[in-house]
């Protein structure tokens, strides 16, 4: 079993951590930004070949996604615990079920489905977005952006299994290539932020893609909230 803190074997399961919703002030080049990935959260622990899921509550679930364990065993190359999503969301493109859904919808006078598009794609795919433990050794004190230059280094991509995406300012151009691929938030991520198993981690925040950057700025869009005002 990899040697982190708490594992999914042990009387305190291993557990993701949680982003932030609150509004702060992201400043390059202290941030990188990545997909917000729908879909089911998992640490998969690998070691020696073999898989073990476990999901946001630290249960097992490999029975119910053997899909996911299949494609993980044949893509991660040693001993790691991942932090990733078994999501449709890769597969939102030109040609796919969604699109074709959104299309078709209400030709017939009738009202768009209130559905979530994404659930009409079959396909699936375990999305890497961290790395937790590599080789027997724990990674949660080591910087976001090590661990990711770790993460890439460990995984060989095929359709189902990736990892995430993580960029730097200017950022303009795929924000809108998320929202294209159906993306509606991002998360930003301070580049030497820790792990914290469990717990929401302030320097993982959620942010939309609505907004644009000014071309040439630094800072984005996602302030604090300004103080209201108090009426007597």
């Amino acid at each position: 079993m990899a040697a982190v803190p708490y594992g999914p074997m042990t009387a305190e399961p291993l557990k993701p951590q949680a982003p932030s919703t609150a509004r702060v002030s992201i400043e390059s080049p202290n941030w990188a930004f990545e997909p917000f990935w729908p879909g089911q959260r998992f640490l998969a622990t690998v070691t020696d070949g073999t898989v073990l899921l476990t999901d946001a509550d630290g249960a097992q679930v490999n029975d119910s996604f053997a899909e996911a364990v299949a494609a993980l065993r044949d893509a991660v190359l040693t001993d790691a615990v991942i932090d990733g999503i078994w999501t449709a969301q890769p597969f939102l493109g030109a040609a796919s079920a969604e699109r074709w859904a959104a299309a078709t919808a209400g030709t017939d006078g009738d009202e768009p489905p209130a559905v979530d598009l994404a659930t009409l794609e079959t396909r699936r795919a375990f999305v890497a977005v961290d790395l937790l433990s590599l080789d027997d050794t724990s990674l949660l004190d080591v910087p976001y952006q090590e661990r990711r230059r770790l993460l890439a280094s460990i995984i060989r991509e095929d359709g189902h299994v990736r990892v995430t995406p993580a960029v730097k300012v200017p950022v303009n151009s795929w924000f809108h290539a998320w929202r294209t691929n159906g993306f509606k938030r991002a998360i930003a991520k301070q580049v030497n932020s820790h792990y914290i198993p469990g717990r929401i981690n302030p320097d993982w925040v959620v942010v939309p893609l609505q907004a644009e950057l000014p071309r040439g700025a630094t800072r984005l869009l996602w302030k604090p909230r300004k103080p209201k005002q108090v009426v007597d």
